[in-house]
């Protein structure tokens, strides 16, 4: 067994920490966008919808990436079975909380803004626990915001008997073969074509077939970015490929991004199956190439520590379970107001970011018993320091 320790990733860090904080803001813009959500605002910005259109292509793929890599580093060969009951406390305890607690009050925001229901909040609760509908009822399956979650699991569930395998010696040479064919120049931009023929069968569009929900969509389509990040960080080989082809990766993602502004959403009588399929597969391009430049840029310039990112990492679970349920609380005050967008936007903003940073610091961190139910290890008490040089000889 390899019993060597592992270097501390402080890329890996500010990435996690970086996207997360995405997530945040995309989330504090969700009032002012075209799509539908909890709360909506009167009136929406194209700035807005562009900006979202962009995060949506990478953002998420990008925190699986991150999570494939973190799961790679964090397993041990033979250590499955601790491996996994360390998941359960980490994304299962979480979402549980997230579901039962978080849960009922975001739905509650939302059935009184589109008036399908008019009440009190404790007399919301039987139904919010009553309508277990999977699809469409009260109940918050995946803790409304908190599926990513509920999906790292279920795939790390699935995939952990392949990543246990790649971690021992026979997948080692496996991954050692893929480090020296991706070493190749251009091999990695090929990793992009098992991402397209996904999209081609899943259909996210709904050109070819119905579309099928949001949730199944997000599951059948995100898996293959936590393997590509276990495999990424299994081999220097392929991360020295990252990093030297990085401001290729970034020119063909800024084109596709171009192109695809361009030629807007594939509809109507006319779109054909090759024309589909070559638009996916392009699709696929265009999000790999982005978290290639990505993961290429964060390998060469954030490679060092600070003092805060170890605060910001430790703050990124337990922050991401609870920024959701306070925009979405401050928002429904602050979203009628006649105000600009803008105005809307850096109101709530700033104090979702500062509410929700203060109950991590004051009623999470410093509290054991609940750091354990957001995620966190317990701290260790610190002892106090005993100069000798000040004690009695006995």
């Amino acid at each position: 067994m390899n019993t060597k320790p592992v270097q501390r990733r402080y890329d890996l860090d500010w990435l996690r920490v970086l996207a997360f904080s995405g997530v945040f803001l995309y989330h504090c813009s969700r009032f002012f966008d075209a799509c539908s959500w909890n709360i909506k605002n009167s009136t929406t910005s194209p700035l807005v919808d562009t900006l979202k259109g962009i995060f949506d292509l990478w953002g998420m793929p990008l925190i699986f990436v991150v999570s494939g890599a973190s799961i790679f580093l964090a397993l041990r060969p033979g250590g499955g079975v601790r491996f996994l009951r360390d998941r359960v406390w980490r994304l299962i305890v979480p979402l549980a909380i997230g579901i039962l607690v978080l849960g009922p009050p975001q739905v509650y925001l939302e059935r009184l803004t589109y008036g399908e229901f008019q009440g009190s909040f404790p007399a919301f609760l039987p139904f919010y626990f009553r309508d277990w509908h999977i699809w469409g009822g009260n109940f918050a399956w995946s803790g409304v915001h908190l599926w990513y979650l509920e999906n790292l699991f279920l795939y790390t569930l699935v995939l952990l008997p392949l990543f246990a395998a790649l971690k021992r010696q026979p997948g080692r040479r496996i991954t050692e073969a893929l480090g020296r064919l991706s070493a190749r120049h251009g091999v990695i931009f090929l990793w992009a074509l098992p991402l397209g023929l996904l999209l081609i069968v899943v259909d996210p569009s709904g050109i070819l077939r119905p579309a099928f929900s949001e949730d199944l969509t997000r599951l059948l389509i995100f898996w293959p970015f936590l393997v590509y990040g276990f495999l990424v960080f299994s081999e220097d080989q392929i991360r020295q490929a990252i990093i030297h082809q990085r401001r290729i990766a970034l020119t063909i993602a800024i084109a596709l991004t171009l192109v695809a502004a361009v030629l807007g959403d594939l509809e109507g009588p006319d779109v054909t199956l090759g024309l589909f399929a070559l638009v996916m597969i392009l699709g696929g391009l265009l999000i790999w190439s982005s978290i290639l430049a990505i993961l290429g840029y964060g390998m060469c310039y954030l490679t060092y520590n600070h003092r805060l990112l170890s605060y910001a990492n430790e703050a990124v679970l337990p922050f991401y379970i609870l920024h959701q349920p306070v925009i979405l609380i401050l928002g429904y005050f602050i979203i009628p107001l006649p105000l600009t967008i803008l105005a809307k936007y850096l109101i709530i903003a700033p104090l979702a970011f500062g509410i929700t940073l203060g109950l991590y610091e004051f009623g999470i961190r410093r509290v054991n018993p609940v750091q354990r139910v957001f995620g966190l290890k317990p701290r260790k008490p610190t002892l106090p320091v005993v100069d000798l040089a000040t004690q009695p000889v006995s």
